[in-house]
C-alpha cells in the first residue's frame, strides 16, 4: 500500500500518519517494524533493502520516506516554465524509483511525506494513480474556523463565534499552537463556553 501525504499543514499530516499507524495492527510491534528515511538522500538500493524486509512478528511493516518528492521539483521559479523538466540523470532515477515503488511487497506500507510539491512533479505523476494521495494545505478563513470549532467540540468544550474569530486572528494557521491553545482554553473554562 502506498500513501502520499502532501502539504504545509504538518499537524494534519502527522494526524493522518498516526491514523495509518493505528490501522496497521498491533501497536507494540509497530516500532520494530517501522523505518523512517530521509528522501533527499535515500537511494533506490537503500529503499529496496528496507521495503523488501519481511515484517518481524507482524503482518505489515511501515516505511516512511520524508521529502523524496522534493528531490524532483524543478529549480526554476519562472512562471513561463510550463513543465517540470528533471535534471539529467534524475529522469532515470525517478523512473526507477517509480517502477520499484509501484511493486513494493504487500507486507510493506510505504508513506511518502512532503511539504509543497507541484502537481507536475514527475515522481508524483508517476505514483499518484497507484497511491492514496492526501493533501493538507494550510487552513485559512472558513476552513480554519471550522477546524477550531471541531477541535473545541472534540475536546469537550463550547466556543462562541467571536472567540473563534479572535483565535484565528491571533494564532493563525499553525495548528500545533492552535491545538495547544484550545486545550488550555477548554481546561480553563471547565465546561463553560469559551
Amino acid at each position: 500500500m502506498l500513501y502520499i501525504l502532501l502539504g504545509e499543514d504538518d499537524f494534519s499530516r502527522r494526524q493522518a500518519l498516526e491514523e495509518i499507524k493505528r490501522g496497521i495492527g498491533d501497536q507494540t510491534l509497530l516500532a520494530a517494524n517501522t523505518t523512517t528515511l530521509d528522501g533527499r538522500e535515500v537511494t533506490l538500493n537503500r529503499l529496496r533493502t528496507v521495503c523488501d524486509v519481511v515484517p518481524f512478528l507482524a503482518e505489515k511493516r511501515l516505511v516512511i520516506v520524508e521529502r523524496l518528492l522534493e528531490r524532483f521539483e524543478s529549480k526554476g521559479k519562472s512562471s513561463r516554465q510550463k513543465k517540470t523538466t528533471p535534471l539529467p540523470g534524475q529522469q532515470d532515477e525517478y523512473k526507477s524509483l517509480g517502477a520499484y515503488i509501484s511493486r513494493i511487497p504487500d507486507s510493506t506500507i510505504l508513506v511518502l511525506i512532503d511539504d509543497r510539491v507541484r502537481s507536475d512533479n514527475p515522481l508524483l505523476r508517476e505514483l499518484s494513480a497507484k497511491a492514496e494521495v492526501k493533501s493538507f494545505p494550510l487552513l485559512r478563513n472558513a476552513g480554519l474556523h471550522r477546524w477550531i470549532k471541531q477541535r473545541v467540540t472534540q475536546e469537550g468544550g463550547r466556543i462562541s463565534t467571536d472567540a473563534v474569530e479572535l483565535l484565528a486572528e491571533l494564532v493563525g494557521s499553525n495548528l500545533w499552537i492552535m491545538a495547544n491553545e484550545i486545550d488550555k482554553l477548554v481546561l480553563f473554562t471547565s465546561g463553560r463556553r469559551i
